[in-house]
């Protein structure tokens, strides 16, 4: 078993209602259907952090057009026919 810690934390009302309606449904603890919640938010931030430093970057040095236009034709040039 992983290791784990308890915390205590406040949530509005009709949140806490909403989570006992849906935790019940799906047939989940409520500690397994927070922890479900928190990962899939921290694995949304990480994404968000990603596209975000990949922006930055774009921004600061973005693509000439002939260096997108010969990656283009690279990636065309690989395609197999259509019949």
């Amino acid at each position: 078993m992983k290791s784990v810690a308890k915390v205590a934390v406040s949530l509005p009302v009709d949140t806490l209602k909403s989570l006992e309606r849906v935790r019940v449904r799906l047939r989940k603890t409520r500690s397994g259907a927070v922890t479900e919640a928190i990962e899939r938010w921290l694995q949304s931030e990480e994404v968000g952090d990603d596209e975000r430093r990949y922006l930055e970057g774009y921004l600061r040095h973005p693509e000439r057009a002939e260096e997108s236009g010969a990656l283009a034709g690279a990636v065309v040039a690989t395609w197999e026919p259509w019949e």
